[in-house]
Order: structure tokens, then sequence, then C-alpha cells
């Protein structure tokens, strides 16, 4: 494996992970002992540049939360009972909100949608990776 170049170990480590998912289902518990083997490996890599993104989906929600009530003066206790309400509702139902909402449904989508684009734009942008996209076989 050593003597692999880097982008000769990056294309195998993608090939086998596509198919490991498929073998590990298909192998029952237990200890096996696997002879040396070669493989034929060869394909094409390709790697994205860079990009940076906002990290709405990393936000912590529970502190958030903890940190708007604290912030909310004279209306913390009103807020606060609004989201022990509002969650007893969302865990009765699974999680989903919808039948709940019916009427208002449209209204919170679309608030939702501006909570997220405003998040977006003000939230401080973080650093991703480039895609990698690999076309190839492992024989």
């Amino acid at each position: 494996m050593n003597d692999l170049t880097l982008a000769q170990r990056l294309l195998l480590a993608r090939l086998a992970g596509k198919g490991d998912k498929a073998a590990r289902s298909a192998i029952v518990a237990g200890e096996y002992t696997v002879a040396p083997f070669t493989v034929t490996v060869g394909g094409t890599l390709t790697i994205s540049e860079d990009t940076t993104y906002a990290g709405t989906t990393s936000i912590p929600l529970l502190a958030t939360m903890v940190v708007a009530l604290h912030r909310a003066g004279v209306q913390r206790e009103g807020i606060a009972n609004i989201i022990i309400d509002a969650a007893k509702v969302a865990a009765a139902n699974g999680g989903k909100v919808e039948g709940a909402l019916a009427a208002a449904f449209d209204y919170v989508e679309g608030e939702l949608e501006e909570l997220k684009a405003r998040l977006a734009e003000e939230l401080p942008r973080k650093p991703r990776k480039g895609s990698v996209r690999v076309k190839g076989s492992i024989r």
C-alpha cells in the first residue's frame, strides 16, 4: 500500500468503500481467514475545488434556544411555555407537526425558509473539501 501514489490510494479507498456495505450485509458474524490476493484497480478520479458553506445544519438547537430565552427578558417565561407546549405536540406526533399546523403550515414553511436564508447569510462560512468522484473498477 505504501508503494501507491496518493491518487491510487484514494481511488482504491473510494471504490472499495462503494462495495463495502453490500459485502458486510452478505457476511454472517464470525472470524474469517482471508488468503493474500491480488486486485487490479483502474478508473478516473475527479476532485472538485474546495468551497465554503454556511453551517446551518450544525447549529446546536438546544443551546441556541437557551441563549434566545436568556435574552428574551420579560418575555422569557411565556416563550419557554410556548416552546415546551410545541415540544409536547411534536413529540406526541412522532416529530411530525404537519397535522398540528395544517392551517398555518404554508406560513410556517415560508418563515422557516426565510430563517434558513438569513442564517446562511449571517453565519460565518465554513471550509469544505472539494467532492471526490470516482469511476472505475476493482477486479
